[in-house]
C-alpha cells in the first residue's frame, strides 16, 4: 500500500471570509496541536540555549572579561531593533499574500534558511564585529519566521482551545529549552550551534509539512509602503490591547534582563565549585546555567499544564497572570540574595512555578485581544 501524505491541519476559510465563519473552526486534534507547535520547539532548543548559553560565553571570548556585559548588552540591543521593525512588516506582509504555499508557510521557511546561514556565521567567527553582524542576520531571520508562525494559532484554532493550544506550545517550549540545554552541557560551545541549527530546520520542516495552507485566493489591492507603515502600530489604538503590549514589555524586560546575564551571575556573584546539596553539578558556568534548566523548566512544564487547562474550564485568566506574576517576583528575589548555587537552584525552581503558568495564559490573551482577523500575522509581530 502506498503510504498516505500527512494529514494537514484543517485549515480556515480565506481570510476574506473570517468574519463570516469564525464560528466553524474544526477542533484540533492531539496530532494536529503536535504538528502546529512542533517549530516552537526546535525554535525553544535554539534561542534558549544560544541567548543564555552560549551567547554570553562565546562574546566574553572575543571581547575579554572586563568587557563581556557591555558587549553582550551592545550586541542584543542589535537584536532588539532589529524585532521592532522586521516583525510587524514580515507579519504586515504575510497577512496579505497570495504564495501558493500559503500565507504562512513561505515566511517560516524563509527564515528557517536565514537563520542557518547565520548560524554558520557565528560558529566560526573570530571576531567580535564579524559575531554582532552574523547575530544582526539571525535577528532578522527570525522576525522573518516567527510574526507569521505565530499567527498561526489565531489562524487555525478555534476559541475553546485557545488555552490548550498556549499550553501545547509552552509544553513543547520547555522541552525544547530542556533538550538545548542537555545539548549544550553535553557539547563543547564550539560545536552546539550544528545540532541546535539542524534540530530548528528539521521542526521547521514539520510544521510547513503538517500546516499546509490554504492559498489566499482573493487579491486585495496592494497597499503603499507609507500606508502600510502607518498600519503596522493602528492596533495600539485599542486600549485593551495597547494594556496587553504595555504590560507585556514590561515583563519581557524583565525577564529577559534576568535570564540574559545569568551566566556571568554565576561566574561573577555565587562562583564555583557548582555544587547541589553537596555534589558538584557543574564544572563551569556553561555547565552551571544549563543545569538550572532542569528545575526551572520541571516546574515551567508543570504549572504550563495545569494553567492552561484550569483557564479553558473557569475562564480565569487574569488571576492565574496576577498569581504567577506574583510567584515570579518572588523568584527574583530569591536571586538576588543568592550567594550558593543550591540557593540559586531553588530560585529557579520558583521562578519557573510562575513563569511556565504566566506564559501560557498571557499567550492567550494576546491572541484572544488581536482586533483584526485580517492582520493577525502583523499584530502579532507588534
Amino acid at each position: 500500500h502506498m503510504m498516505k501524505p500527512p494529514k494537514k491541519i484543517a485549515d480556515e476559510p480565506d481570510v476574506d471570509q473570517v468574519h463570516e465563519k469564525r464560528h466553524y473552526k474544526k477542533m484540533l486534534s492531539s496530532k494536529e496541536m503536535f504538528g502546529l507547535s512542533s517549530y516552537w520547539f526546535g525554535w525553544s532548543a535554539l534561542m534558549g540555549p544560544l541567548l543564555f548559553i552560549v551567547m554570553p560565553v562565546q562574546v566574553e571570548q572575543l571581547s575579554g572579561s572586563e568587557r563581556k556585559a557591555i558587549e553582550l548588552g551592545n550586541t542584543l540591543i542589535l537584536g532588539s531593533i532589529v524585532a521592532i521593525i522586521v516583525a510587524p512588516v514580515s507579519g504586515s506582509i504575510s497577512d496579505t499574500s497570495t504564495h501558493p504555499w500559503g500565507r504562512r508557510s513561505p515566511f517560516i521557511a524563509t527564515g528557517v534558511v536565514l537563520v542557518t546561514l547565520s548560524l554558520i556565521f557565528m560558529a566560526v567567527a573570530n571576531a567580535l564585529w564579524i559575531y554582532k553582524a552574523a547575530f544582526f542576520l539571525l535577528s532578522v531571520a527570525n522576525n522573518i519566521a516567527m510574526s507569521p508562525y505565530t499567527a498561526l494559532v489565531p489562524d487555525l484554532v478555534p476559541q475553546p482551545q485557545r488555552g490548550v493550544a498556549s499550553a501545547w506550545l509552552g509544553v513543547m517550549a520547555f522541552i525544547g529549552t530542556f533538550a538545548g540545554g542537555a545539548v549544550t552541557y553535553m557539547i563543547k560551545i564550539e560545536y552546539c550551534l550544528v545540532p541546535l541549527g539542524l534540530l530548528h530546520a528539521f521542526t521547521g520542516y514539520i510544521t510547513i509539512r503538517l500546516c499546509r495552507e490554504r492559498p489566499l485566493v482573493h487579491n486585495r489591492a496592494p497597499i503603499h509602503c507609507c500606508r502600510r507603515l502607518m498600519y503596522l502600530f493602528r492596533p495600539l489604538c485599542n486600549h485593551d490591547f495597547r494594556v496587553m503590549f504595555i504590560a507585556r514589555f514590561l515583563m519581557q524586560m524583565g525577564i529577559l534582563t534576568v535570564q540574559e546575564y545569568l551566566t556571568y551571575f554565576l561566574k561573577d556573584a555565587v562562583g564555583r565549585p557548582y555544587t547541589f546539596l553537596g555534589y558538584v553539578v557543574g564544572k563551569d558556568e556553561k555547565e552551571a546555567v544549563s543545569v538550572l534548566f532542569l528545575p526551572m523548566l520541571v516546574a515551567s512544564l508543570i504549572s504550563a499544564c495545569l494553567a492552561g487547562v484550569y483557564a479553558d474550564r473557569t475562564g480565569k485568566r487574569k488571576m492565574v497572570v496576577y498569581v504567577s506574576a506574583g510567584i515570579m517576583m518572588v523568584g527574583c528575589s530569591v536571586f538576588s540574595f543568592s550567594r550558593t548555587f543550591t540557593m540559586t537552584v531553588f530560585a529557579a525552581l520558583i521562578f519557573g512555578s510562575g513563569y511556565g503558568a504566566f506564559s501560557v495564559i498571557e499567550w492567550a490573551m494576546a491572541t484572544d485581544l488581536l482586533p483584526n482577523p485580517d492582520e493577525f500575522a502583523k499584530d502579532m509581530g507588534v
